[in-house]
């Protein structure tokens, strides 16, 4: 292993949580570093995947002053605890951390950072690292919700033979929420804008529809013979979105929902027959986790922007336990299933059962991230994943 360097430029949340800065920062003389966690590995950055959490930690109540953003990372292993076995020095590897939050000497976006093993893959040969950088949260929350929360049999084992209706097939979360569901067997219903539609198809989609069309709960329920859908992923979780996906489970067996932000008691209690369940991908890491205020994220949820989320930042206060089995199920999908899922992939075209989104490499890398954290602030992309070469 080459020495590390001393010191390593990061992407630091500025102190009024208007954006962030480009800071030099202390590494080789970490005490995190030089004693590496048994389940850690180090990797020298070379691209970054850009998430919501990202701007919304970076640019709203949600984050915290002077850490360093960042979640998703692409790269190369230059140092490995004693226990990850799956990855060794050399290896080219992607993996996310909980950046923005309480990490005032780690972050995905800087140019070395810390990784818990669990939550890393080893890259295809042929994969690209920006290509790797879309991958990590969006791909392990597909993986949380549809096989350690649902419970569903994972790709090409015993096939589920049921029915999911995903809302926000556009979005990073449901593009690999569909994918993996169709290769668990299941039949899938996916809500996007009616542009998306042939594509998303073309990803594993059976039923389309318009989730702006006033009637889409009646028109998901009647299709494929009268719907009958059991499982339920909300990608969006806005506004009514996870009240529609109630009002469309199953009449007569109800459901179960899988919520990427949290979601309110009426919405909960909905349905008697329906469990709604609101998950974090960060229980994959294994150890217990401060998020931010509670009433942040209530807001967030209802769709506040950044300047109209209330200052309430009284504590942090939402903690979520240490779920060692979820980072014991991810480490497990990590090696076993996602070798099978990517296997064949080709730079710029995927692999046989598997795509990355459309990919829009932004120009700067560290230094102009903050641009592409504003773009999505602002809503100005579509469907494709912002990602920066960073070396």
């Amino acid at each position: 292993m080459s020495a590390l360097p001393e010191s390593i430029k990061a992407l630091q949340v500025l102190p009024d949580l208007k954006g962030v800065q480009v800071v030099t920062i202390p590494w080789a003389s970490q005490e995190k570093v030089q004693n590496l966690a048994d389940n850690e590995i180090i990797i020298r950055v070379r691209a970054v995947g850009l998430n919501p959490t990202d701007w919304k930690h970076a640019m709203s109540q949600l984050g915290r002053p002077g850490a360093i953003s960042g979640c998703d990372a692409a790269g190369d292993v230059v140092k490995v605890g004693a226990a990850v076995k799956h990855l060794k020095v050399g290896d080219r590897a992607a993996g996310f951390t909980y950046g923005g939050s309480w990490q005032k000497d780690n972050g995905a976006f800087a140019e070395y950072a810390r990784f818990a093993g669990a939550v890393c893959f080893k890259l295809p040969d042929d994969m690209t690292y920006e290509e790797a950088s879309s991958f990590p949260i969006p791909h392990l929350t597909a993986v949380r919700a549809l096989y350690m929360r649902l419970g569903l049999p994972k790709p090409d084992t015993k096939a589920a033979n049921e029915k999911i209706l995903i809302w926000g097939g556009s979005t990073a979360v449901g593009h690999h929420t569909i994918q993996l569901a169709k290769l668990s067997g299941l039949t899938v219903f996916v809500t996007a804008s009616p542009g998306a539609h042939e594509e998303l198809k073309a990803l594993g989609a059976d039923h389309c529809f318009d989730y702006k069309d006033t009637d889409v709960v009646s028109k998901i329920t009647s299709a494929d013979g009268g719907a009958d859908i059991i499982y339920g992923v909300d990608a969006v979780t806005e506004k009514d979105t996870t009240d529609l996906i109630v009002d469309a489970m199953s009449k007569t067996r109800g459901g179960t929902i899988i919520t990427t932000l949290p979601i309110s008691n009426e919405t909960k209690n909905r349905r008697a027959d329906v469990s709604v369940e609101f998950m974090l991908v960060y229980t994959e890491l294994g150890y217990e986790l401060t998020v931010a205020n509670a009433a942040v994220i209530a807001a967030l949820k209802e769709g506040g922007k950044s300047q109209d989320v209330p200052k309430v930042l009284s504590g942090w206060i939402a903690v979520v336990a240490a779920l060692k089995e979820d980072e014991e199920r991810t480490l497990e999908y990590v090696l076993q299933d996602m070798p099978k899922v990517l296997s064949g992939w080709k730079a710029g075209q995927g692999a046989p059962k598997f795509k990355t989104q459309r990919l829009r490499k932004m120009q700067g890398g560290l230094d102009n991230i903050g641009e592409g954290l504003k773009i999505m602030a602002e809503g100005n992309y579509g469907r494709e994943k912002l990602v920066y070469t960073i070396a």
